[in-house]
């Protein structure tokens, strides 16, 4: 439910409408301000609230019901660009943010390596991925968790850069924030696992979610509100839920074998036009072919993906872990040409009116 407060109105006309929400209702508020105007955005079962109690308040302009389940991850509920402080580094709005490095840690030299690869080549955001979710018991799957997350130290050390780690046990949790990772990932065989969903809406790190290989839309932002929204599964909320989502699109099974997942570039701008949260796009995992990488890499863009999360390995042909699909020189290439077509292409905006201008930032400090 979004409630738009007439032009002008008062600090204490807003709170009231607050009180009254909060207090009849038990639901949380979230107020938006805009050019002249204030926008309250009720989370929880609003189902239950009454409007006519809402709208005999005054300053009270109008009443909107939101019909989508993602209602948090909507833009009807917030309507400008998120944008994400990973450390310093910003992700959403008019930013293209480039997440990159090894598909898994094989070894400290491996992941090291391949590290300062990523780094010279212009990456934001490192991939340094501990545990990893195979289809096979009998394919590589990471090191002991401990020893790999001290590897993840020496990435850190080696180039400065914020990391992403892919969080597949729950367990895990609490040593992927005491050994300092920067944003936590889950992976599409994980995205809709509203246990481990729920519990990533007590922390306030970013996350990003991939898009599950069945998914549609709404299942999708439907997960990422599970992060958001707080709510247990009785609809009481668990504490102010977690802002800092990022989605990943990586595209979804098909009949198509010739790549590893059928990628439907139109998806960014709906995407994008549908929620405000930034989107970033996994060329190495839709195409499953190194030869691919680059240019699928920029037909994202193009559609007005927020950045990139692809594959770098130092020696791809000796990766114990889809070694088929890491690029290694040319990644200095792909970020350099994928920043010129994002800036050549940064007035025109994406469907949806979604500009490539900035909006409210979700900062998170760490």
């Amino acid at each position: 439910m979004i409630i738009h407060m007439v032009e002008g109105a008062t600090d204490e006309q807003t709170d009231r409408v607050i009180d009254r929400i909060v207090g009849d209702y038990g639901l949380q508020c979230q107020t938006m301000v805009g050019a002249g105007s204030i926008v309250i955005g009720v989370k929880g079962m609003a189902g239950i609230v009454d409007e006519g109690r809402v709208t005999e308040l005054p300053g009270v302009d109008r009443v909107i019901r939101i019909t989508e389940k993602y209602k948090d991850a909507s833009r009807n509920f917030h309507h400008e660009d998120t944008i994400i402080n990973v450390n310093g580094t910003l992700v959403g709005g008019s930013n293209l943010t480039i997440f990159g490095g090894p598909c898994a840690i094989e070894t400290e030299e491996q992941a090291v390596e391949s590290a300062v690869l990523a780094r010279d080549a212009g990456v934001d955001i490192l991939r340094a991925f501990v545990d990893k979710s195979r289809t096979s018991p009998y394919d590589y799957r990471g090191l002991e968790i401990s020893r790999g997350l001290e590897i993840v130290k020496a990435m850190k050390a080696a180039t400065g850069l914020p990391v992403v780690c892919e969080l597949i046990d729950l367990r895990h949790l609490d040593a992927f924030l005491e050994a300092g990772i920067d944003v936590v990932q889950i992976g599409a065989r994980s995205a809709q696992y509203s246990p481990l969903l729920e519990e990533l809406s007590r922390i306030r790190t970013p996350v990003v979610l991939k898009h599950g290989f069945g998914n549609d839309l709404n299942e999708w932002l439907c997960a990422a509100a599970y992060i958001m929204s707080g709510l247990d599964r009785e609809g009481r909320h668990t504490g102010e839920g977690n802002p800092n989502v990022i989605l990943c699109y990586r595209g979804i099974r098909s009949f198509e074998s010739e790549t590893r997942f059928a990628a439907d570039i139109s998806m960014i701008p709906v995407v994008r036009g549908k929620s405000h949260l930034p989107l970033i796009a996994d060329p190495s995992h839709s195409s499953g072919d190194r030869g691919l990488v680059e240019r699928v890499s920029y037909g994202f863009v193009a559609a007005g993906a927020n950045g990139l999360e692809f594959d770098i390995h130092c020696n791809p042909e000796e990766a114990l872990c889809d070694g088929r699909q890491a690029v290694r020189e040319e990644a200095g290439r792909i970020v350099s040409r994928a920043r010129q077509i994002h800036d050549l292409l940064a007035e025109d905006g994406v469907a949806g009116g979604v500009a490539g201008g900035v909006a409210a930032a979700a900062a998170v400090s760490k």
